[in-house]
C-alpha cells in the first residue's frame, strides 16, 4: 500500500476522491486516463487506482473499454438530479423557465446556492442560443460571480455573505476585474432594486439579469436569470424582463410556502384589510 495512502485519514481520502470526481467533471466527455488523474491529483498511481476503482464500483465513475479513459458515471447524474429536486424547486420552476424562454426567446437559468458556489439546477434555451459560464446543468461558478449568484448573495445574512466573499476572493481574480470589494459594493443596490444585472462586463457581448427566489421567512435559496446578447438588452427592455421574472418568481415562492396563499385570502376576507 502506498505511503501517502497509509498516512491518510478517512477525511483526507474522501477529499482526494472528491478532487478526482471534480477533475473528471472538468475533463468532460473526453474523460481522462489513470496517469492524467494521477498527475492532476498529485497522488501516486497505486493510490489513484484504488480510489478510482472504488468510485467505479459504486457507479460514480465509468471506464471506456476501448480507450481505458475514465468519465463521471451515471450514478452521479442520478444523485445530482435528486439533489437538484430535493426541495421540489426544479419541478416547481420548470413551467416558469419554459414560459420565460418562450416569451423572451432568450436562455433562462435556474441557479441555486451550493456552499460557496452557485450551481445550474435547470436551464431552458430560447431561440437565441448563447453559451454561459456554468454551461450544462450541474455546472458551477463561485458565489459572487454573475447576476444569478449576486442576486442570491445580496439576500443572505451580511456576516454569511462576508465569509463567502472572503473565501472566494482568490477565485475572483480569474474573472477579470472582479474583487470581493467590488461585488460587495453592488449588493446594497441589488437589495434595493430587487434584481441583479450584468451588461457585458463578465463576458463581452453577453448580458444577464436575475431575480432571487425568496421564500417567506427564509434566506435566498436560488434565482432565475435570463441570459441574452448585450444588443438585445436595451434600456427599455430591462423593466420588462424584471417584471416577467418577478411575476414568475412570486408564483414559485407562493408554492414553496403553500400556507401563504391561504393566509392572504383569509386576511382579505370580509372585515379584513385588503
Amino acid at each position: 500500500m502506498a505511503q501517502d495512502e497509509i498516512s491518510a485519514t478517512g477525511t483526507q481520502l474522501l477529499d482526494r476522491a472528491v478532487a478526482i470526481l471534480k477533475y473528471l467533471g472538468e475533463a468532460g466527455q473526453g474523460g481522462a486516463s489513470m496517469a492524467a488523474i494521477g498527475d492532476a491529483s498529485g497522488l501516486k498511481q497505486p493510490t489513484v487506482h484504488r480510489i478510482v476503482t472504488a468510485l467505479e464500483r459504486h457507479g460514480l465513475v465509468d471506464r471506456e473499454r476501448e480507450t481505458k479513459r475514465y468519465r463521471l458515471g451515471l450514478a452521479l447524474f442520478a444523485l445530482g438530479a435528486s439533489a437538484a429536486d430535493g426541495t421540489g424547486l426544479r419541478q416547481l420552476a420548470r413551467p416558469a423557465l419554459l414560459r420565460l424562454a418562450a416569451t423572451t426567446s432568450d436562455s433562462v437559468f435556474l441557479m441555486a446556492r451550493a456552499g460557496f458556489n452557485t450551481v445550474c439546477v435547470d436551464r431552458q434555451q430560447g431561440s437565441y442560443v448563447i453559451d454561459s459560464l456554468t454551461g450544462h446543468i450541474g455546472g458551477q461558478i463561485p458565489m459572487g460571480i454573475g447576476p444569478a449568484s449576486q442576486a442570491i448573495l445580496a439576500f443572505l445574512p451580511p456576516a454569511e455573505a462576508d465569509v463567502i466573499l472572503n473565501t472566494n476572493a482568490m477565485l475572483y481574480k480569474t474573472f477579470g476585474t472582479f474583487t470581493s470589494r467590488k461585488i460587495k459594493d453592488r449588493l446594497e443596490q441589488i437589495r434595493e432594486s430587487g434584481y441583479a444585472i450584468d451588461d457585458g462586463e463578465l463576458v463581452a457581448g453577453i448580458s444577464s439579469i436575475a431575480v432571487p427566489i425568496l421564500p417567506p421567512g427564509r434566506d435566498a435559496i436560488a434565482s432565475i436569470a435570463i441570459n441574452l446578447t448585450s444588443a438585445r438588452l436595451t434600456p427599455g427592455r430591462v423593466p420588462e424582463l424584471v417584471e416577467l421574472l418577478t411575476k414568475e418568481i412570486r408564483e414559485i415562492e407562493g408554492q414553496l410556502n403553500p400556507l401563504a396563499d391561504g393566509l392572504q385570502r383569509h386576511m382579505s376576507g370580509p372585515g379584513k384589510l385588503p
